[in-house]
């Protein structure tokens, strides 16, 4: 593709967009702004792919509130969230792969190297300066893309819902341990406890754990097969399981809040939304979601570049000797 036909197909944005800017009080850098147009052009194609698929997607989390309270971005945050419904999620993971455009890629736990319960489409593997690519990016040379999360249909009966959640908190403690004993070296005791964390695991599941294979994948995958153990057609409720097996609360849904979206104005696009977006907001962030508080995520570093920043100093330094 030439310089003029990546001009023509990405989103426009006027010079003054990628400008410094106060929003709320807070500082928005345009080397921020430029990432927030990157990501956005990686929204722009997986709306093109769901379109041609026919699969519904909503925008989620701060993706959500800042569309409905900011009209885009929320000035403190740096990524983009969207959602899909478990069924209309699987047959995306199906297809995604053949879709992107080449040099992009797709993981979750089903994917090689995939460390997530959800989804993320990125727009490639490295820092990347190519003037092709920074101009489709608007002068963002970072790895960006957009997080996707499966909503769950919860058990219909109240006592089959507790004890999904309390199977799939526990599995999750189990890959916790899986993991923890990866980092820190398990010493035989920490390993004869893991063992007996997996046969525990084994004897409620049912199933039969390889111990010369990949374990923390298996559990990953055993994981996720019981979080989509439920049917659209039994569910009156939502959840984003893959989300609150790490948390004392849990987030639901009504099911009729996702049966149809509308459009709203995100920065200079459209996006898709709940019909009953208000009631979500409500359920994630309180009946006061519009007043703007500045809250950073547990576990998730503003700006998410300064990783990339700090490898790519490492690696100079390792250049320069």
């Amino acid at each position: 593709m030439n310089i003029d036909e990546i001009i023509k197909q990405r989103i426009e944005f006027p010079e003054t967009f990628f400008q410094d800017e106060i929003r709320e009080g807070f500082l928005v850098k345009g080397k921020m702004k430029r990432a927030w147009a990157a990501q956005m052009e990686v929204l722009k194609e997986i709306d093109r792919i769901c379109e041609q698929y026919g699969i519904p997607y909503f925008a989620d989390s701060g993706t959500l509130l800042g569309a409905v309270r900011h009209k885009g971005f929320i000035p403190w945050d740096d990524d983009v969230d969207i959602a899909m419904v478990r069924d209309d999620y699987e047959r995306f993971c199906q297809i995604i792969g053949q879709e992107i455009p080449e040099g992009w890629a797709f993981s979750d736990w089903n994917e090689e190297g995939g460390l997530y319960a959800f989804g993320r489409v990125i727009n490639g593997r490295a820092y990347d300066t190519r003037t092709e690519r920074m101009i489709q990016f608007h002068g963002c040379p970072y790895v960006v893309g957009v997080d996707i999360f499966p909503l769950d249909f919860v058990p219909p009966e109240k006592e089959e819902e507790e004890a999904w959640h309390l199977l799939l908190k526990y599995l999750y403690s189990v890959l916790c341990e899986v993991q923890k004993s990866k980092v820190d070296n398990a010493t035989t005791e920490q390993a004869m406890l893991l063992e007996q964390y997996l046969k525990q695991a084994e004897e409620w599941c049912k199933v039969t754990l390889d111990r010369k294979k990949d374990i923390e994948r298996q559990v990953m995958q055993l994981m996720e097969k019981i979080a989509r153990l439920y049917k659209r057609s039994e569910a009156k409720e939502l959840e984003m399981v893959v989300y609150d097996w790490q948390l004392d609360k849990k987030y639901k849904y009504k099911r009729e809040w996702y049966e149809e979206r509308i459009k709203v104005p995100f920065e200079n696009i459209m996006i898709p939304i709940p019909v009953g977006y208000a009631e979500v907001l409500n359920t994630m962030f309180g009946e006061d979601y519009m007043t703007p508080k500045r809250v950073q995520t547990p576990g998730h570093e503003y700006p998410f570049y300064i990783k990339q920043d700090i490898l790519l100093e490492k690696m100079r330094k390792r250049v320069l000797g």
